[in-house]
């Protein structure tokens, strides 16, 4: 997938029905035509159309020549640059957990993110001493090694980012 940057205001339509005259091949309902390449507009949470769209290339090569050429729509040449989807994991900074906000916790008490135990991070002995074969992560509930904020070393983390990459990989 591709995001063009900067993009004018153009629908879908439109820049399907100008790129369709570059590649010559026919206009499919779905903003996709012959599934070779699809444009998706991007918009924000009241529905506002973004100044971005992705375009999916299922031809590789179409694909390269976009990103080195750039695209040309309505005498005005665009740059192509890779799609890369931020994906975030919702964490608690309250018990470390995942899913679930401070506001929404179902703890009741601070969770130490480095020790497990009852208190504020800054009141933590373990974390104060810096030795890290005594980490227990809330998550995993197990010692090893690495707190609920060392994401790189967490597998529960780990498992909840790739679960949210799967359900966010948009056709790439």
């Amino acid at each position: 997938c591709l995001s063009l940057k900067p993009l004018i205001m153009l629908d879908c339509k439109k820049i399907i029905s100008l790129l369709c005259g570059i590649h010559l091949i026919y206009i499919e309902e779905q903003y996709d035509w012959s599934d070779e390449i699809t444009v998706r507009r991007f918009v924000d949470k009241l529905k506002n159309k973004r100044p971005t769209v992705m375009i999916t290339f299922q031809c590789e090569e179409d694909r390269d020549i976009a990103m080195e050429k750039g695209i040309f729509l309505e005498n005005s040449h665009y740059e192509v640059v890779i799609f890369k989807p931020k994906i975030s994991v919702t964490q608690c900074f309250n018990c470390h957990g995942f899913d679930h906000t401070k506001i929404w916790c179902p703890k009741k008490g601070k969770v130490c993110p480095v020790c497990s135990q009852t208190h504020e991070l800054s009141e933590c002995l373990i974390a104060t001493a810096g030795d890290t074969s005594q980490y227990k992560c809330p998550n995993c509930k197990e010692n090893r090694c690495h707190s609920a904020l060392d994401h790189d070393n967490c597998p529960k983390y780990q498992e909840k980012f790739a679960y949210i990459q799967q359900l966010t990989q948009y056709g790439l």
